[in-house]
């Protein structure tokens, strides 16, 4: 491992981390950490947050080591259990790995935390941002057929007498979830690529719900 105070090797770090990612359901696997860190990385540089604890927190938040985790709560304490041994052996100052552990810490939708350091913003934003565009699309549905869901509501696929269910049914996770993304971020670069992707999403379900209705 490189000197912490010269950064890190990011070979060298991707091939330690890329195991810690074994396992995972894959939404969450090494190509998300993936995509996250060079999002992230990107609106760190635009934003001016710390580009270490950036980087280290976007490859870091979703990694835990063993089979696949069960639930949510188990997964995130084996995360944070994961990361900061590896944050010490490494060699990194109490202050970066104060500042990853926070990050990963607060990353997560489902606390709906707001985040206080301009690096745990940016973590947010980019982990955010795989979740909806067009990535976010193929993600949902992967999910969606890992958990058998049922695709959508014959009667009313697009929520609009009804409240969403995307425990039984997959197209409702847009309506549940990642429609609301795009007004969340926090970054101005964040929200300039959500606005983006957002568009994609809206796209979609146009062209979905001509095929449904018309079947042409």
């Amino acid at each position: 491992m490189k000197n912490p105070d010269e950064g890190f090797d990011e070979k060298s770090l991707l091939e330690e981390i890329a195991p810690f990612y074994e396992g995972k359901d894959p939404a969450h696997d090494f190509t998300h950490a993936l995509r996250v860190f060079r999002t992230a990385t990107a609106i760190a540089e635009a934003e001016g947050a710390d580009p270490t604890i950036v980087a280290l927190a976007a490859l870091l938040h979703d990694a835990a080591s063993g089979p696949k985790n069960r639930g949510r709560d188990e997964a995130e304490e084996r995360v944070l259990e994961t990361v900061e041994p590896l944050l010490k052996r490494w060699g990194y100052p109490d202050e970066v790995i104060e500042g990853v552990l926070y990050a990963v810490e607060v990353h997560s939708y489902s606390k709906g935390i707001d985040p206080a350091t301009p690096e745990a913003k940016v973590l947010q934003d980019a982990d955010r941002l795989d979740a909806i565009g067009a990535i976010g699309i193929a993600r949902v549905f992967m999910t969606g057929g890992a958990l058998v869901r049922t695709l959508y509501h014959p009667e009313d696929p697009f929520c609009r007498g009804r409240d969403p269910d995307d425990g039984e049914w997959n197209l409702d996770h847009f309506f549940s979830k990642l429609l609301k993304l795009e007004e969340g971020m926090h970054t101005q670069t964040g929200k300039r690529l959500a606005t983006r992707r957002g568009e994609v999403l809206r796209r979609y379900l146009t062209d979905l719900e001509e095929e449904i209705s018309k079947g042409i």
